[in-house]
């Protein structure tokens, strides 16, 4: 479920020679303002959160609205008090100040979702403990990565502010070590529970698009189908191979199951950006993917 937490950046634009300076207010949830003077900002930039915060500008006037996730927002910048400078990882996204009428915060507040009869965790696992209290280490370097034979995770490309976004992802090991890498009252989802799950959305074969974030922030365009109908919100995090190298950022999502007993790998499922369908596949247990979680 998405709150608005605050309204903020209402503009005022400079019409006239008498015309009063472009300001920034910012309205609080308690009700007070605060308000800035855009000259007197240099820029802004936001603490991070595992959260899933967007930003969003409105620009009534050419019928706009861009989204952004603030995890992925190096700074904001304002320029002779006309521009309004988004960056992104070198990139820049510019705005005109007097074409936006407002920018709003929005964040998900889901930690968890009922979907039929089981109750899921609403974003990706990012543990790097088991449940006994043991740490799970984090191997970066993917010779070492490709020759495991115990539990380990990464984040996609070593990237912590990818992390915060996608969660870790795991190998197999960790998936299935004895002391357990779902927290305390959750458990790794055996690939019949997946089958409960998708088969209890699968209407009209679109059950991929009722589980798929909406909107191209993560996903790659066109993500065909996506309505997150169901609140699963899954996210494109990619995966790491058996080679120890990373892909598919931004076009697939992938998710382990548990395996059963000593098998060398388990089924799991991935959704791409277009397509409305889950797949099942499985993988070798070296394999780095995402993990959700189901309450026992």
């Amino acid at each position: 479920m998405k709150k608005t937490i605050l309204i903020l950046f209402m503009f005022l634009s400079a019409l006239s020679i008498n015309a009063q300076e472009p300001v920034i207010k910012i309205y609080m949830n308690d009700g007070s303002l605060k308000q800035y003077k855009i000259n007197d900002i240099a820029d802004l930039s936001f603490i991070s959160s595992n959260l899933s915060y967007s930003m969003i500008v409105f620009q009534s006037k050419l019928n706009s609205k861009s989204e952004f996730d603030i995890r992925t927002i190096d700074s904001i910048e304002f320029e002779n008090n006309q521009t309004m400078n988004i960056i992104q990882s070198g990139n820049t996204k510019s705005f005109i100040i007097s074409e936006i009428d407002s920018i709003i915060f929005t964040f998900n507040t889901c930690t968890e979702i009922q979907i039929g009869n089981q109750i899921w965790m609403c974003r990706n696992l990012d543990v790097d403990h088991y449940r006994n209290g043991d740490p799970i280490p984090e191997v970066q370097d993917s010779v070492q990565w490709a020759n495991l034979k115990t539990g380990a995770w990464c984040y996609y490309n070593n990237s912590d502010s990818l992390g915060k976004i996608y969660g870790k992802l795991y190998n197999l090991y960790a998936v299935n070590d004895p002391r357990g890498l779902a927290p305390t009252g959750w458990h790794i989802p055996n690939d019949a529970e997946w089958t409960t799950l998708t088969s209890y959305l699968d209407v009209d074969s679109i059950v991929g698009g009722k589980m798929k974030e909406t909107g191209t922030i993560h996903w790659s365009s066109p993500n065909t189908g996506a309505t997150n109908e169901s609140g699963f919100t899954a996210l494109p995090g990619g995966y790491r191979g058996n080679d120890g190298y990373f892909d598919h950022l931004s076009y697939y999502g992938h998710w382990w199951s548990a395996a059963n007993g000593n098998e060398t790998g388990a089924w799991g499922r991935y959704l791409w950006y277009k397509y409305n369908r889950v797949s099942r596949y499985y993988s070798n247990k070296v394999m780095g993917f995402s993990v959700r979680c189901v309450k026992d």
